[in-house]
């Protein structure tokens, strides 16, 4: 689901604030570049945008290792990331019109969409341990086309040889489908959804982090019991 929520911020994102990503920030770093040889107004909130992702990455991977070993950690960061998703969906509704991209209402409603993301980018690896992107989706393309060969392509003397072998494949055959499955369609239904509610399309990504959040609360607090 988090790659769901991160293709649908992204998608938001890039549609208001004028093509920044806060989610994939290697596009933006593209753009930037782009934007160096062929220079407007959006180069300053782009340069804003990379400097406020890698000091807030800091800043959030610092905070998660010294409470690494609290039990409801897990519970904390999906409420936490749910508040920031819903700050960043009320600064947007309540600053709009965004007149333009160097404009400080625009600035300011992209850092809260950083801050946000960069807590999601360092959940994944700090406190959920997944090592497949939720954020870029190439690398997890080019593993879900080498599980495919490995499982299709290596013939059924190599399947009854190592067994073990071809059953991990498998599963993270499945993992991957799951994640590109759910970026793409997170991507899609962000684009509509904001298209119909504007920055209220957020209300989306926010109720399935804070579903989740209570989804983990019984089953931590009961085994405290």
């Amino acid at each position: 689901m988090l790659s769901f929520i991160a293709a649908f911020v992204d998608v938001v994102c890039y549609i208001a604030l004028f093509r920044t990503f806060t989610a994939f920030v290697t596009g933006t770093l593209i753009i930037l570049a782009a934007e160096i040889i062929h220079p407007d107004e959006l180069w300053i909130m782009k340069v804003i945008v990379v400097f406020a992702f890698i000091l807030s990455l800091f800043f959030w991977l610092i905070f998660m290792r010294q409470f690494k070993q609290w039990k409801y950690l897990r519970v904390v960061v999906l409420t936490m990331e749910a508040v920031l998703l819903g700050v960043f969906m009320l600064s947007g509704f309540l600053l709009s019109p965004l007149s333009g991209a160097d404009s400080p209402e625009t600035i300011l409603v992209a850092l809260f969409a950083v801050f946000a993301m960069a807590f999601q980018n360092a959940a994944m690896v700090q406190i959920f341990h997944q090592h497949v992107p939720t954020t870029v989706m190439t690398g997890n393309f080019v593993r879900f086309a080498i599980s495919v060969i490995d499982i299709f392509g290596s013939g059924q003397a190599y399947a009854e040889k190592d067994k073990d072998a071809v059953f991990k494949t498998r599963s993270q055959l499945r993992h991957y489908c799951y994640v590109l499955a759910a970026f793409s369609a997170g991507a899609l239904m962000g684009a509509i959804a904001y298209d119909v509610g504007g920055f209220f399309a957020l209300i989306c990504p926010v109720l399935i982090l804070t579903a989740l959040a209570l989804y983990l609360w019984p089953r931590w607090h009961d085994s405290d019991e």
